[in-house]
């Protein structure tokens, strides 16, 4: 799905409608699970984009705990 244009349109607008993509690629180790660019979670438009321009994952943005690998 990443590599598709809906993936590619997900990716680059979803934070203007509150939400981020949960599982992003090259942050497992931060996540604990594997890329899922399909995977979104609404947090609302301003920390979508605060998260956004971060560069980081939800957890790193809140120093929170890596979940167990799966």
């Amino acid at each position: 799905f990443g590599q598709t244009t809906a993936g590619k349109w997900v990716a680059n607008n979803a934070h203007k409608y509150g939400f981020i993509i949960r599982y992003q690629s090259g942050k497992e180790t931060s996540t604990g699970y594997r890329a899922e660019p399909w995977h979104v979670r609404y947090v609302g438009t301003e920390l979508a984009t605060e998260i956004l321009k971060s560069g980081q994952t939800l957890e790193e943005f809140f120093g929170l705990p890596a979940a167990p690998t799966y």
